[in-house]
């Protein structure tokens, strides 16, 4: 009985039938003597109250259903509560007032039944509802919790199949080159292999965060730009175009890398004189978005579509920010845009 009324708040019971109450007390206000008003409602509406506390697990247990057993059971349970709720309703009217003073016990259950059992019935049925009506909207919120749980937990199993894609990548190119160095420039091989430490440290500290701001993010790029240019030497430029307000903004973590690694490859590599790539994050609207572009041009773009490290990140904010980001490749008069558009300080759906 306790367990039944904890998944149905104490205050909205209580509050339902003393309104209850309150209504039939309304309904004959200017019929009836106010204190016998007020006796005969308190008592049938009170003992409503307590008989339906030991009638709410049955009603749980067996609830009402499309099919004649279950109306079977309930006209039969609701017809012996009833009974019961208006005899001691009005026995207890009885002993408050002076009403019913000469009727014996069969009299006052007699008359209980013809007044008020059909009220009492429909009260019932009304009690039924309302308590199923409660029952399925918990039942409706839990599984929509359950749903977004299982969501999230989705969206997580992707992102982290994602990462163990990406990281790979990023080690087996820099391993290969540091390999080839090794042969003839120890130093830069060591300079390197530095670099490379800097950024796997911040690939085990804010890979499990769904959130780094921009100043953390361009610290890495920063990392992984400088092995690139060993690589590269003096066949690499790089411009940096992000404002200083910008620098918190919050966007997910190694986002640029694949949009960086996408302009060396398909911009800069394949020119025997190198390229320039310009970084830049702005604000439009609602919305950051975060630019990388390189100058090679359009006769020296080799790149048809969106490759692995691209596909990546564009699978990765979509199970982030749904339809509210956008991944990109534009031409612009002197290069390829790779543009990125998401919230300005928007929670991730997938946020632990």
């Amino acid at each position: 009985m306790l367990t039944s009324l904890r998944t149905l708040p104490p205050r909205i019971y209580w509050g339902a039938w003393a309104l209850a109450g309150g209504y039939n007390f309304l309904r004959a206000i200017f019929d009836v003597p106010l204190y016998m008003n007020f006796v005969f409602n308190a008592a049938h509406f009170g003992a409503w109250a307590l008989l339906g506390l030991l009638v709410l697990p049955l009603i749980r247990r067996y609830p009402l259903r499309m099919h004649w057993r279950s109306w079977l059971f309930h006209l039969l349970l609701g017809g012996v509560t009833t009974q019961i709720d208006i005899t001691l309703g009005h026995w207890l009217f009885a002993g408050l007032t002076t009403a019913f003073m000469d009727k014996t016990a069969y009299q006052l259950i007699f008359i209980a039944f013809q007044n008020c059992f059909h009220i009492g019935l429909l009260t019932y049925f009304g009690f039924v509802g309302i308590v199923q009506l409660n029952d399925a909207l918990k039942l409706a919120r839990r599984r929509d919790l359950q749903i977004a749980e299982h969501k999230t937990a989705c969206v997580r199993a992707q992102l982290q199949s994602l990462k163990l894609q990406l990281q790979p990548h990023f080690l087996f190119n820099t391993l290969h080159a540091i390999g080839s160095l090794m042969h003839y420039d120890v130093a830069t091989a060591d300079r390197m292999l530095n670099r490379l430490s800097d950024m796997l440290r911040t690939s085990l500290r804010e890979s499990d965060k769904p959130l780094v701001t921009l100043k953390q993010e361009i610290s890495f790029i920063e990392a992984y730009l400088d092995i690139e240019k060993i690589r590269f030497e003096q066949r690499l430029a790089v411009e940096w175009a992000i404002p200083d307000h910008l620098q918190d903004e919050s966007i997910p973590p190694f986002i640029l890398q694949p949009l960086v690694e996408n302009a060396i490859k398909y911009g800069v590599a394949p020119r025997a004189d190198g390229g320039r790539i310009v970084i830049r994050a702005y604000a439009r609207g609602a919305s950051l978005l975060l630019e990388v572009e390189d100058d090679a041009p359009p006769q020296a773009a080799q790149q048809k579509g969106f490759g692995i490290g691209l596909s990546n990140t564009r699978s990765r904010l979509e199970a982030l920010y749904g339809a509210a980001q956008e991944l990109a490749l534009l031409r612009s008069a002197c290069g390829t845009i790779a543009r990125i558009s998401i919230p300005l300080r928007a929670p991730l759906r997938a946020a632990a």
